[in-house]
């Protein structure tokens, strides 16, 4: 049996070693990669999860996806929900006067993938503008001119009605929604009281994402956000079913593509909790936000995928 532990100091542990699960969350600040080797940055690998549906008498080759999440946004920096709609990587002015320029950091990331582990033998993205901005910079750090082919199926989550929206707005609607109380005049990571609630949106968001799951955050969000707007329109949104099947399908076709082109390493560039919903579904529980140009790798091996990693930032140094 596992030792008890208050939800309390639960609450208190999770907020200082993780950030926020924001779909809108900034590269700077609190948001972390979850690490199961600290000096790495990477979680642990999972089982290999078996796809049926693989055709038999493939090569024996082994591909390596190089799953990657987009830089920080304008719409990041602005702490608003950025699923389906759009902003490129920001440029601007931090508070120290200190220069703000998320087009430095895939450079950064691109010249280390290649220098630690050799060159990209083809490169996606989803077909945003954040995406396409972010591979084009992660290639050109890595030294190389490959067609960025985009794909829809590697979007974020859409979040309907919550597209635009405060980070603070929509997961306030959702942990409440499942059962949590927050305490909306508090800081955004404050503490939760006695009862182990009415700790900040932050807090409680964190809380339950460990409790839950991201899987359940995600429902609850896809049942409040398909609610009609204040003008009666009614959106669509997705939860991490229909993000994971989506993702899969993209990622098996990009996979199967390099083993005939005997591709070993491709770059794919998506969104934190798309890239969280697809490793989810296969077998690796992802509890903290990944960072902007934060690597999560999967090896693709005779239809056996294998996650390797999720959330690394050690390329980012």
């Amino acid at each position: 049996m596992k030792p008890f532990i208050s939800r309390a100091a639960l609450a208190a542990a999770l907020t200082l070693a993780a950030g926020t699960l924001s779909a809108g969350a900034s590269a700077s600040g609190a948001v972390p990669q979850r690490a199961a080797a600290p000096e790495s940055g990477q979680q642990a690998a999972s089982p290999a999860i078996v796809l049926p549906e693989h055709p038999h008498g493939q090569h024996d080759r082994t591909v390596t996806i190089y799953l990657t999440r987009h830089g920080q946004t304008i719409l990041n920096t602005l702490e608003r929900v950025q699923g389906w709609i759009d902003s490129p990587l920001v440029v601007g002015t931090n508070r120290d006067g200190s220069v703000l320029d998320a087009r430095i950091l895939p450079v950064t990331v691109g010249t280390n993938v290649r220098a630690r582990d050799g060159r990209f033998d083809a490169a996606y993205s989803a077909d945003m503008k954040r995406h396409q901005e972010t591979a084009r910079y992660l290639l050109e750090g890595a030294r190389q001119k490959l067609k960025i082919s985009k794909d829809a199926g590697l979007r974020e989550v859409n979040f309907g009605k919550y597209e635009g929206a405060e980070n603070k707005e929509m997961w306030t609607d959702i942990v409440e929604h499942l059962g949590y109380t927050v305490n909306h005049d508090a800081p955004a990571t404050a503490p939760v009281d006695t009862t182990g609630q009415n700790g900040g949106w932050q807090t409680m968001q964190l809380l339950a994402v460990n409790e839950k799951g991201v899987a359940a955050l995600m429902a609850a969000m896809k049942e409040l956000a398909e609610t009609p707007t204040e003008t009666g329109v009614t959106l669509p949104a997705e939860n991490c079913t229909d993000v994971s099947k989506r993702m899969m399908a993209s990622l098996n076709s990009i996979a199967k593509k390099a083993v005939r082109n005997h591709d070993k390493r491709v770059l794919v560039v998506s969104s934190g909790l798309s890239i969280t919903c697809a490793v989810d579904s296969l077998g690796t529980r992802v509890t903290t936000a990944i960072s902007n140009v934060a690597i999560s790798k999967l090896e693709y091996t005779k239809g056996v995928w294998t996650v390797k990693s999720v959330g690394d930032t050690s390329y980012r140094q």
